[in-house]
């Protein structure tokens, strides 16, 4: 039946074999027999564990065969390419009870083993019909292949495992997230809520079939940097999934793994995101309706991908304001009106001032103000801004308004936004956010007044340079800067002379009645 293969040995009777550079005789194909599919399962999650199945995948074609006795087993083919290839492939294969061997056509010899270093090769071809003629030691089978197998097919069929450890207690660089249409706006607010660099997909298949006429519908969400308390609340929320890379284009849900390391055959998801968990409903979905693969899990395909904006763009906060004269606006609109408001409040921080660019000076204090301003020297005075509205003054510097000791002073936590000075905003709202939730906000400044539930914006038009005119507008009434009306009176002109025990006695008294008499 099969003949051993000597040292130097280069004429052969199984067509389309040769000896490689080590003598061992090799074809350009190999061939794995397995008896089952739970076996050639059992391979691939063997090879890919320790090495990359991305090397096979080329040559790679898995056909199930038939026998004149009608029983079915599997063939793996893959592209031999050299026996160092082929050693590797045969001592796994081994492991998963599968038969290794090597040929071009449709003649395969066994691949060699222990008992023949350098190969195999048959005493006489055997004319069969079939796709595959198999020689081994024991046996001699024609084969016919009854269909083939797509790799990728079989690996989304798996369903993954649980593992009550993985994605527990720890955080992920990058999380997918998939939430139903009902939880998915809340969702979005929340993760704005806890400063969680998230983006925000909406993605729409339609049904598969004429008795489901309603398309499937979800919220998508790529999270950067999680921490592991919201993963956690988020793999307990109903209608919310976790996912965590596996690979570029895959996801496998948080808590459970796929059989086959995903990570080694990554070429097979260049193209969208394939995101597999390991819920009780099957059915496969991309941008095309696609039939289910009956297995126990979901798998959802996204190709291509649904346009993304950062959640800061999708929440929704109600920021108003009170019209006033001089300026001041109408409230601003914020965010979509389909997402919940987001309640932003002042709150004492322990944090050094910064910022400092503005005060605002109740109109009650205005006289002061204005006196204030006659005073300042040239070059604080060319720096500052001001409006005046029906309730207070705004007063800007952008260099630092230090220089005027006089209000409230106000610190710049966004551009044109302002807070008093010693106080934060609560929930913690990054700069650029807090930018980007104001919507409709233009070139206007904001400030949050700590007694008053809604800030006021003023228009940017309305703060002007400090000019008489503009001085004449603060003050309720002239002001000049002649001397005082009211003189004090001259004080005596003291000498000390030589020490003694009381040295003001007979120094003159002011007469009686007047200013600063003691």
């Amino acid at each position: 039946m099969l003949e051993k293969v000597a040292l130097h040995q280069n004429r052969f009777r199984t067509p389309g074999v040769g000896p490689d550079a080590r003598g061992v005789l090799i074809g350009q194909k190999g061939v794995v027999l397995f008896s089952s599919l739970d076996r050639l399962v059992a391979f691939f999650r063997a090879y890919s564990d320790e090495g990359s199945l991305d090397e096979l995948l080329a040559g790679l074609a898995i056909r199930r065969v038939t026998t004149a006795l009608r029983t079915r087993e599997l063939l793996l083919y893959l592209d031999a390419e050299s026996s160092y290839r082929m050693d590797r492939v045969a001592s796994i294969a081994k492991l998963a009870g599968g038969m290794v061997f090597t040929g071009t056509q449709r003649h395969f010899v066994q691949y060699r083993d222990a008992a023949s270093p350098l190969g195999y090769d048959v005493l006489e071809l055997q004319d069969r019909e079939g796709d595959a003629v198999l020689y081994h030691d024991t046996f001699e089978q024609a084969y016919t292949v009854e269909r083939e197998l797509g790799f990728r097919d079989l690996l989304l069929t798996l369903a993954p495992y649980r593992v009550a450890s993985l994605g527990l207690g720890r955080a992920v660089a990058r999380a997918w997230v998939t939430a139903e249409v009902g939880i998915g706006h809340a969702l979005i607010g929340y993760l704005f809520r806890w400063q969680v660099d998230a983006r925000a997909g909406f993605a729409e298949w339609p049904s598969e079939s004429a008795f489901d006429d309603a398309p499937r519908r979800l919220f998508l969400f790529d999270l950067q940097e999680a921490p592991e308390r919201i993963l956690a609340l988020l793999r307990d929320l109903p209608g919310v999934r976790v996912y965590e890379p596996s690979a570029n284009g895959v996801a496998v849900q948080v808590g459970f793994r796929h059989p086959i390391a995903l990570d080694s055959c990554a070429s097979l998801f260049q193209s969208g995101l394939t995101l597999l968990s390991g819920a009780h409903h099957a059915k496969e979905t991309d941008g095309k309706a696609k039939a289910g693969l009956g297995s126990a899990h979901e798998v959802l395909h996204f190709d291509p991908l649904p346009a993304f904006a950062p959640v800061r763009s999708l929440v929704r906060a109600t920021l108003e304001a009170n019209v006033e004269a001089h300026g001041e606006r109408p409230p601003i609109p914020v965010g979509n009106a389909s997402q919940k408001p987001l309640t932003l409040r002042l709150a004492q921080t322990s944090e050094p001032f910064r910022n400092v660019h503005a005060t605002v000076v109740p109109i009650e204090e205005r006289e002061y103000l204005a006196r204030m301003l006659y005073v300042l020297p040239p070059k604080t005075l060319a720096a500052l801004r001001v409006a005046v509205g029906q309730t207070h003054i705004y007063v800007l510097d952008p260099q630092g308004i230090e220089g005027l000791p006089l209000g409230r002073f106000y610190s710049e936590v966004a551009e044109r936004i302002y807070v008093p000075a010693g106080l934060t905003l609560v929930p913690s709202v990054a700069p650029q956010v807090l930018k980007d939730l104001v919507q409709g906000q233009g070139e206007d400044h904001v400030f949050f007044h700590p007694e008053e539930s809604v800030p006021r914006r003023v228009a940017n038009a309305a703060f002007g340079l400090v000019t008489r005119s503009m001085i004449d507008s603060v003050a309720a009434r002239a002001v000049h800067a002649d001397a005082p009306e009211r003189f004090d009176p001259p004080l005596p002109v003291m000498a000390y002379d030589e020490l003694r025990r009381f040295p003001l006695r007979g120094v003159p008294q002011p007469p009686e009645g007047a200013d600063g008499a003691g």
